[in-house]
């Protein structure tokens, strides 16, 4: 990534953590459409081992597992964006034996009773999981979206993207607001 692509990318980041959010009990279409941002700016920060990929022309797929919050949003934020040369593909999954494509899923709220067989099953599989049912990080997933008064912040596990052979640039742990280790 060249330095001005990487300062549009910090720009685009401090922007979205200043950005403002109703905060209600029922998330927003708002709060989704941020979320989505976030997901697809992720990839800058990052890497994935070669093996992820099934080709070199393989899509880069970014998962939801569950009913999808997105509503379209997570479609229409990635919508004709690469990740280094893999076209972004998005794709919605009621099982996760069905995800070993997937390089991010965004675990929706709807899975909160099966989320412990769902970290387990994913521990150690080069996927960025990220969801915003509370306590995912500290319980093993690797991001975790909170609400902040007015903003939409995140919680990281190191460990868990560690053993997944997920490296995450060190600028992103940065602005994490906690850190799992």
């Amino acid at each position: 990534m060249g330095l001005y692509k990487f300062k549009i990318l910090v720009i685009t980041i401090i922007i979205l953590l200043q950005s403002s959010l109703s905060y209600a009990k029922q998330p927003t279409i708002r709060e989704y459409q941020i979320k989505a941002v976030y997901l697809y700016n992720f990839t800058y920060f990052v890497r994935w081992p070669s093996t992820a990929f099934k080709s070199p022309i393989s899509p880069f797929n970014i998962c939801v597992l569950g009913k999808d919050p997105f509503r379209g949003l997570l479609k229409l934020a990635v919508k004709n964006e690469k990740v280094d040369e893999h076209s972004v593909e998005v794709q919605v999954h009621s099982s996760v034996k069905s995800t070993s494509s997937c390089h991010i899923i965004f675990i929706s709220r709807s899975e909160v009773t099966n989320l412990s067989k769902i970290l387990k099953f994913l521990k150690q599989r080069a996927i960025l999981t990220v969801s915003d049912i509370k306590n995912f990080a500290r319980d093993g997933g690797m991001i975790q979206f909170v609400n902040q008064g007015k903003h939409i912040r995140f919680y990281m596990n190191r460990r868990a993207a560690i053993k997944a052979n997920v490296r995450i640039s060190a600028n992103l742990l940065y602005i994490a607001r906690k850190l799992f280790q």
